[in-house]
């Protein structure tokens, strides 16, 4: 995720986290272009089922092949399910520009990570190509959208019938951790969900960054506060929400209202407070407490491992 001026970062940590486990970057690897970034891509049904593990649906209108990738033993069991943040960000200039990062990965480096991931957590875990990365069609611009909550929570449904699996963990970094919250407000099987470094109050994001909001059609912005109520309703859910207290890209006056929100509602969210990569990265951090969570670990020993609850040395909004 990043605002207006500045670079995107994180949303390669997940691959990249393993990835210095892996040998030298293999001969004949294609990683992701930033042609398909940029402009987007197109697919048809025929060539989404060509794809491995991929879904194709449609939602407002869109078709969209979603392309994910996994690992664990799945069938009969709750599955991980991690949402990478944006990919592509604005220059000093407002040019809107790829991350680098990004553009080092290939589907063959998710499949690692997730093997990896799937062992560390001892869970079946899923990579999820948000519409327009990691080899799903539709373009990136409609990132943080009515739209792009509507094909992920699509995609959920049918990710859940393909694999068999019971339910859901939810793990979002910046801009996926808005798609995490919308899959906490929307579904009834999801046990935890961990929210890294999003911009849960979309309106305080844009007013900070001079985004304009738009309000009306299937690429109006997602506004994580909206669906308060219904995240609060799900009290089968543990909601666990990371905040970097120096984050520039997505200041913690972007998230805390969304906690104070589920609070208000008869939640019991847990925040966190604690570094992160380039003080906005929590990707590990978020999976490791996730793990946690999924044990029935209590907050109290969440909050010792990573993070805390205190925000007392928080910056002004």
């Amino acid at each position: 995720m990043a605002g207006p001026g500045r670079r995107a970062k994180g949303g390669a940590l997940l691959a990249a986290a393993c990835l210095a486990a892996l040998p030298a970057a293999a001969q004949g690897v294609k990683t992701f272009s930033a042609q398909d970034l940029m402009k987007g891509t197109t697919a048809t049904r025929e060539q989404c089922a060509a794809l491995p593990r991929s879904v194709f649906v449609e939602a407002l209108g869109e078709r969209i092949c979603i392309r994910y990738y996994m690992s664990g033993p799945a069938q009969g069991r709750s599955a991980t399910v991690f949402f990478p943040g944006d990919s592509f960000g604005a220059d000093p200039k407002g040019r809107l520009v790829p991350d680098p990062g990004y553009l080092t990965q290939a589907p063959e480096y998710l499949d690692a990570a997730v093997r990896v991931w799937s062992q560390r957590l001892g869970s079946p875990v899923i990579f999820f190509g948000r519409m327009g990365l990691h080899g799903s069609s539709g373009w990136h611009g409609n990132r943080r959208t009515r739209l792009e909550v509507a094909v992920t929570r699509a995609a959920l449904d049918a990710i859940k019938v393909r694999e068999g699996v019971t339910g859901f963990a939810v793990v979002g970094q910046s801009g996926g951790g808005l798609l995490a919250a919308a899959a906490l407000a929307a579904r009834d099987d999801v046990s935890c969900a961990a929210i890294a470094s999003a911009p849960l109050d979309f309106n305080a994001f844009a007013r900070r960054f001079g985004i304009t909001v738009r309000l009306d059609g299937k690429r109006a912005h997602y506004d994580g506060l909206a669906d308060v109520p219904a995240a609060a309703a799900r009290t089968g859910s543990r909601v666990i929400v990371l905040t970097d207290p120096d984050d520039k890209d997505v200041p913690a006056s972007t998230q805390t209202p969304y906690v104070e929100a589920l609070r208000a509602a008869g939640a019991r969210p847990l925040h966190l407070f604690t570094a992160g990569r380039l003080n906005h990265a929590l990707t590990e951090k978020a999976m490791f407490a996730t793990a946690l969570c999924l044990s029935g670990k209590p907050d109290q020993e969440i909050e010792k491992r990573y993070g805390r609850t205190a925000a007392d040395d928080l910056p002004p909004p």
